[in-house]
């Protein structure tokens, strides 16, 4: 030590602050070198422990999985009760198709302890079947028999085969019968236990808040020990309930809320908050321009109809209303999510995250669409666009409008409509020329609900009252035939001969917007067909860590 002191005393005043420099970069080296070495010989792992705060726009009124109809009931039911296909151990399907065999996993329970049984799964299809209880369920579980077979097995019954019988399984949740059975199904609705359930899912109620007004602020839940899943990390999950989407976007602002989730797209307000993550979640839904012929004979013309679709510039109305944020589609077929799955496994497919699911080449030929529309040798062709009230469909609604302008088409009139008005005097009726509007699949291979001749008229969906009988006859057998190769053969003739008939201009497809607080980790729901599907693999979630030696 004497030896330095007399070193560092022989230094002149410039040689010492050197020596002080050299020393400072030695020490900050040596850190880094510390920081590169841990962070290579170990990794960050997920611990339990933890809160996680979601925001809801809305309110909770029925949390029942059978009989909720608003999407905040359906988004805290996804964390209380778990999906049937998930609580089985065994299923297996008949060589017709017609009966599937499923069988409950051993020691199920519901959160207050009671067995869960295959009585409960009886009782939640007969719920779902009477038409008191006024299920939106119903109309999946119609002609559809359940036999008790034991304490854990039941047989389902089908009238006709249907292999996508599977994603009924995955949609429906149980509910308890120890609860539910004793009261009348006129008084369902009415029980406090729609407020304060009893599941079987990851989390369990444990308490809400509400105003003097009867507005429920916040509902807690904590994580359900009885489980019969993976238990989650995160040990207490939170929603905050809103009026409007300002105040949710106030309160994320002001990390009072860790995360949410939006069907309409998010823009860059929100994605350029400082530790905020934004996930783009694919879902099996387009957007498109459908043609009703009957109430404008114009559209009739198989030359208008393609001149209309090749006319709109899609990539340009893309980037322009979304940033880049959607995927031009020119199909009603989503090629990058369809999967045929074996029909005797549990085993559950993955998808990417959203990468831009575009479905085929763009058709944008403006001269040519000019070319057809000219041709039609008609000075004045008059279109009536009608479509919901929502910005971003206004947006893309302009840009469509120029477009049809420029090539030619004398005049393109805007009828924007509530939402509500749009679904029950307009939808309903198909009283409309064109109506731009989205569809969702359920499975991306069924295309029956929108594109089969049946569901024509209401409530079916095919809103522009299509009829292709080779077409028919494609659906019914992807829906019918258990063979993935003639699956696929016919999915793919299916896709070609919609595209060519253009019965509707197909314009783009959308995904579900979530965003969140950086430190959340595990976020990775895959594919989701509904808003509550991105709970699905919840158990992953997490917002504590550890660093640990690899």
């Amino acid at each position: 030590m004497q030896t330095i002191k007399l070193f560092l005393k022989a230094l002149t005043k410039e040689e010492r602050g050197a020596l002080t420099i050299v020393g400072v970069v030695f020490a900050l080296s040596l850190v880094a070198f510390s920081i590169v070495v841990i962070e290579e010989r170990s990794m960050l792992v997920p611990i339990a422990g933890g809160a996680y705060t979601e925001g809801l726009i809305g309110q909770p009124v029925i949390i029942n999985p059978i009989l909720s109809s608003n999407q905040t009931d359906k988004d805290i039911s996804a964390l209380l009760f778990s999906p049937l296909f998930s609580l089985l151990s065994d299923w297996k399907v008949s060589d017709d198709g017609r009966e599937y065999n499923v069988k409950l996993k051993e020691g199920l329970v519901w959160d207050d302890g009671e067995p869960l049984t295959s009585d409960d799964i009886l009782f939640t299809l007969q719920t779902i079947q009477d038409p008191d209880a006024r299920s939106p369920l119903a109309k999946d579980w119609q002609s559809i028999v359940a036999e008790r077979v034991s304490q854990l097995q039941v047989k389902f019954t089908l009238p006709t085969p249907y292999v996508f019988f599977t994603e009924n399984l995955k949609r429906v949740r149980i509910i308890p019968k120890h609860i539910f059975g004793a009261i009348p199904i006129e008084n369902v609705r009415l029980s406090e236990y729609n407020l304060e359930p009893v599941g079987d899912g990851p989390y369990k109620f444990e308490r809400y808040a509400k105003r003097k007004d009867g507005f429920i602020t916040e509902y807690r839940l904590a994580v359900n020990e009885r489980y019969a899943g993976t238990r989650p990390y995160i040990d207490h999950f939170s929603f905050m309930l809103y009026a409007n989407q300002d105040e949710l976007l106030k309160d994320f602002r002001l990390r009072r809320v860790n995360g949410f989730g939006s069907a309409l797209p998010l823009g860059n307000e929100v994605q350029s908050l400082p530790r905020v993550t934004m996930e783009l979640v694919p879902m099996p839904r387009y957007y498109a321009i459908f043609l009703n012929a009957v109430n404008n004979p114009a559209l009739k013309d198989a030359r208008l109809r393609d001149a209309l679709n090749r006319a709109i510039n899609k990539e340009k109305l893309v980037e322009d209303v979304f940033k880049g944020r959607a995927a031009v589609v020119n199909s009603p077929l989503m090629k990058q999510l369809v999967t045929f799955a074996p029909q005797d496994s549990l085993g559950t497919s993955t998808t990417p995250q959203w990468d831009g699911m575009a479905t085929s080449d763009v058709v944008y030929d403006p001269e040519g669409a000019a070319r057809a529309i000219a041709a039609l040798k008609t000075n004045d062709l008059k279109l009536t666009l009608t479509i919901p009230n929502v910005p971003f469909i206004e947006k893309a609604a302009e840009r469509i409008k120029e477009d049809w302008l420029a090539a030619g088409i004398s005049e393109v009139n805007i009828d924007a409509e509530d939402p509500n008005t749009l679904a029950n005097d307009y939808i309903k009726t198909r009283n409309y020329e064109l109506l731009l509007f989205g569809n969702i699949y359920e499975n991306p291979a069924d295309l029956f609900p929108f594109w089969h001749s049946s569901q024509r008229f209401y409530p079916g969906l095919n809103l522009s009252l299509y009829q292709n009988l080779e077409v028919d006859r494609l659906i019914e057998t992807i829906r019918q035939k258990n063979d993935p190769a003639s699956q696929e053969q016919a999915l793919s003739r299916l896709d070609t001969l919609i595209a060519n008939d253009d019965p509707a201009v197909f314009l783009f497809s959308l995904p579900y917007f979530y965003a969140h607080a950086s430190r959340l980790a595990g976020f990775a729901p895959g594919v989701m067909t509904a808003p509550e599907d991105r709970f699905d693999n919840v158990e992953q979630w997490s917002v504590a860590v550890v660093r640990v030696l690899k």
